[in-house]
């Protein structure tokens, strides 16, 4: 490989010849040498699209080894081709269902399909495409390499796939197959591995206790970035650059923070004061800006009541579009950032609530839920046709697709709110039954506390014998 990758170099530097290099060779030849010229940091457009065209008119002749290449390329160079990522992953699921993908090539093209999704520059694969790489991990775990394994939990934890048929299934074996063999798995995959389960909400404690004793060694956890020395010192050059940014730079700046999960309170309380001095720029900023500038004060837990009403004030001054024309996702995350800090808008609330009921239909059951739990959380009076219609909609099959954890999120809320749902009581107690008012009656229950008698002073016995 490290031969084609220096072969692959010098092709390159002339388009000319790495143009008929590709003209004259096969399909899975031509594969090879463009991953070989990705590895090799060499980008090429009108390369890029001769070989897309190609192999999409012929796509049928490539074997799943070769469609793996051409993905990954694809995601080393960050290229965006719908047309030929669309026949590519159509070619790998019926290779998948004529038995003729391989586990490396599993690995690779579905981690490459992560990594275009996370970029922006496609579509999230078919669900009956990630279901049959699900059934192929979590059935044959054997054929695939530690590596391999890590390379599908990263992919799967960009999706973030929950409640799924097959994910759960998947998830638990590759977990059990990297905790018997956690020392040939590097400290950054233990790290990725960790990262996935916590994405896809999956408790497995044999691979977080392997996964906690890897990382006791301290040659295994000199291999790790340095990730918190990088952020503070981050942090502190962005405090000096503070006043030289605007809306976008800082959002930015503290949402990657907030994901990072890295406090920075000082950077935090002297962006707030400064956008609360400056209240043109943020008129001027977009809803989607002011978005992720409330839910990144909300995880940063900047419990500051003027910078919320001073957002709140500039997405309801907002015109072309209004606030209340906004997708429902973005209405529902809003009212999330705002409640994560018990920060409570009325007049924004009001025409969040307005806007979700007009458009009641294209609301989704994981916003449903996420609005649900943030109104509840600082008891905001809910509109009396929202709370009906929502009552309607959870009352159904609907809250069968929900995982464990929004099933808890949208039980609390409820019983705070008031909404009485037997469909999501039935379907708490059955995926609970040992929470209070499951089917676990049987057991016994837990012996009251007796509450501590103090003892009698020596003085109150003397006169009261």
């Amino acid at each position: 490989m490290a031969t084609l990758v220096l072969v692959a170099r010098s092709a390159a530097a002339s388009a000319y010849e790495a143009q008929r290099l590709l003209s004259g060779s096969p399909l899975g030849e031509a594969a090879r040498f463009l991953e070989a010229v990705a590895l090799a940091g060499h980008r090429d457009n009108e390369l890029m699209y001769n070989f897309g065209d190609a192999a999409a008119e012929a796509a049928d002749g490539l074997d799943a080894d070769a469609v793996a290449q051409v993905l990954h390329a694809h995601a080393l160079l960050q290229f965006r081709n719908d047309r030929v990522l669309e026949r590519l992953e159509a070619t790998l699921f019926e290779l998948m269902r004529q038995s003729k993908a391989t586990a490396a090539a599993l690995g690779t093209s579905v981690w490459s399909l992560a990594r275009l999704h996370a970029a922006g520059l496609a579509a999230a694969p078919a669900g009956e495409l990630l279901d049959a790489v699900s059934r192929m991990a979590s059935q044959h775990s054997a054929l695939f390499a530690p590596q391999q394994l890590c390379q599908v939990l990263d992919a799967y934890a960009v999706f973030r796939l929950q409640g799924t048929r097959q994910g759960p299934a998947m998830l638990s074996s590759v977990a059990s197959k990297l905790a018997g063999d956690i020392r040939s798995v590097s400290p950054g995959q233990c790290a990725g591995a960790a990262r996935a389960l916590a994405k896809c909400r999956l408790h497995d404690e044999r691979l977080l206790a392997a996964v906690a004793g890897r990382l006791r060694d301290r040659d295994a956890r000199a291999a790790l970035d340095p990730d918190v020395a990088l952020f503070d010192l981050l942090s502190v050059e962005a405090r000096r650059k503070l006043h030289l940014m605007g809306v976008p730079l800082i959002s930015g700046v503290l949402a990657s923070f907030a994901k990072a999960g890295v406090s920075c309170q000082v950077l935090a309380a002297r962006a707030a004061a400064q956008l609360k001095r400056q209240s043109g720029a943020l008129d001027a900023a977009s809803a989607a800006e002011l978005t992720v500038l409330a839910m990144a004060f909300g995880k940063l837990q900047a419990r500051d009541g003027k910078l919320f009403e001073a957002l709140g004030d500039a997405l309801m001054r907002r015109r072309g579009p209004a606030i209340t024309e906004e997708p429902c996702v973005m209405l529902a995350n809003i009212v999330h950032a705002f409640t994560k800090v018990h920060a409570v808008h009325t007049e924004l609330f009001g025409a969040a609530s307005q806007a979700l009921l007009a458009r009641f239909e294209e609301l989704s059951m994981q916003d449903m839920v996420k609005f649900l739990h943030g109104i509840a959380k600082v008891e905001y009076l809910m509109n009396p046709i929202l709370r009906q219609r929502v009552a309607e909609a959870l009352n159904s099959d609907r809250v069968d697709n929900l995982g464990v954890f929004e099933l808890l999120k949208l039980a609390t809320a409820a019983r705070r709110l008031g909404i009485d749902i037997p469909a999501l009581e039935g379907r708490v107690k059955a995926v609970l039954p040992c929470e209070p008012g499951g089917e676990s009656g049987t057991s016994p229950g837990r012996a009251p506390v007796r509450r501590g008698v103090r003892r009698t002073s020596a003085r109150k016995r003397k006169w009261t014998w």
